[in-house]
């Protein structure tokens, strides 16, 4: 049986129980009511909070229920596990994170740059407890590994439209691959937002020079000025 360490303590993971999709099935039909979709959405806003506080191998089901203020069998009927409830906590938080940014009226380049690279800082800041959980998970748990993989793959392919857009429109450099751009400067930047907000390394970086900084790599290395 696998086992993952924490806090110096190496901690077994419990097999994933098998499940009846059947039966699976019925537990998250029970979600299409709005008072369904209501306590399940507050099951996993609890959960979020269990996690951040306790991380995911000391996290109780019983914790969940408790700051929820449902009973167990309220939880059974809408998730089969606490690693299922934490599958959906990582989907809605890598949602959120991926989304692409507001729009904004200005044409200029350089500041559609700015506000996308302040969007996912921000939204970071907000995450970065349950954040580091989910790394820390993504090591052993394949199925979080996988949403992971999933969301960040949809996240290049948007970033690699807007490049290749903004070569067509003549405004990039056309040697640049669109593809390894986003895969090299969207990794920039969600590096650095762990730096920043899930390190003792940030001493000295603050969020808007973080913003202005990557704001000019980017622009930089795709060959983009702002307009005159």
């Amino acid at each position: 049986m696998p086992e993952h360490t924490q806090h110096g303590t190496a901690t077994p993971i419990a097999p994933r129980p098998a499940r009846d999709d059947q039966e699976v099935g019925k537990r998250r039909g029970t979600g299409r009511t709005r008072r369904g979709r209501q306590t399940r959405s507050q099951l996993v806003d609890a959960a979020r909070t269990v996690f951040e506080r306790d991380g995911f191998l000391h996290a109780r089901v019983a914790d969940i229920c408790d700051l929820a203020g449902f009973s167990h069998g309220s939880f059974y009927t809408y998730f089969v596990s606490k690693e299922e409830i934490f599958r959906e906590v990582v989907d809605s938080v890598e949602l959120d994170l991926l989304s692409p940014e507001p729009s904004t009226s200005t044409a200029d380049p350089v500041e559609r740059i700015r506000a996308a690279n302040r969007h996912y800082l921000e939204t970071y800041a907000t995450s970065a407890k349950i954040m580091h959980v989910i790394q820390q998970v993504a090591t052993f748990d394949e199925d979080v590994h996988k949403i992971r993989l999933q969301r960040h793959e949809v996240f290049a392919r948007s970033i690699e439209r807007r490049v290749a857009s903004m070569q067509d429109a003549g405004i990039a450099d056309r040697t640049v691959d669109p593809a390894y751009a986003a895969q090299a400067l969207g990794g920039m930047v969600a590096y650095f937002a762990d730096l920043l907000f899930n390190t003792d390394n940030s001493a000295g970086f603050t969020l808007d020079n973080a913003v202005e900084q990557l704001t000019i790599l980017w622009a930089n290395a795709l060959g983009v000025r702002a307009s005159d």
